[in-house]
C-alpha cells in the first residue's frame, strides 16, 4: 500500500511545475497556509487536501493520503469521485483541448519573437494547458484502473 505525506506535497507540486502562489490560488488559500501544509506544521483537511489533489491532476493520491492520516476511513472515496467517469473524464479533456485551441491564433501571431509579449495572453496560455494537463491526468487514471 502506497502512502502520502504533506511533507511530499512540495515534491508532486514542483515536479508538475506548479509554483506554490497558483496552487495556493487554484484552492483558494494563502501561499504561507499551503507552505505550512507541505512542511507538515499543519494538517489540511480532507476537503482541502481533494482541491490540492484534483489541482494537481491525480485525485488517487487523495485516496492514499487518507489511508496514511485517517486509517479509519481506509476505502472512503470523496463525493467528487463518483462523478468522474471515463465519459466525463474524456469529455472534459477534449474540452480542454479545444479551448486551447482557440488561443493558437494569437499565441502564434504574439510569439512569432520566441516570447509572449502580452501578459495577459500568457496568463491565459498558462491556465488552459495547465488545465487541459489535469483533464488529460484524470483520463490516464482511469484508463490504469480499467
Amino acid at each position: 500500500m502506497t502512502t502520502f505525506a504533506c511533507t511530499d506535497l512540495r515534491k508532486w507540486r514542483e515536479a508538475q511545475q506548479i509554483s506554490a502562489a497558483d496552487l495556493a490560488e487554484r484552492i483558494s488559500c494563502t501561499t504561507e497556509t499551503l507552505y505550512r501544509y507541505e512542511s507538515g506544521k499543519i494538517k489540511p483537511n480532507p476537503d482541502v487536501m481533494w482541491q490540492i489533489c484534483d489541482a494537481l491532476g491525480d485525485t488517487d493520491v487523495w485516496t492514499n493520503w487518507m489511508r496514511t492520516e485517517y486509517p479509519a476511513s481506509y476505502g472512503r472515496k470523496h463525493p467528487a469521485i463518483a462523478t468522474t467517469d471515463m465519459k466525463t473524464a474524456l469529455m472534459n479533456a477534449f474540452t480542454e483541448i479545444e479551448e486551447a485551441a482557440e488561443l493558437r491564433k494569437a499565441a502564434i501571431k504574439d510569439g512569432a519573437d520566441g516570447k509572449i509579449d502580452d501578459d495577459d495572453l500568457g496568463k491565459a496560455i498558462e491556465k488552459e494547458f495547465t488545465e487541459m494537463i489535469q483533464a488529460a491526468q484524470r483520463v490516464l487514471t482511469l484508463l490504469k484502473g480499467r
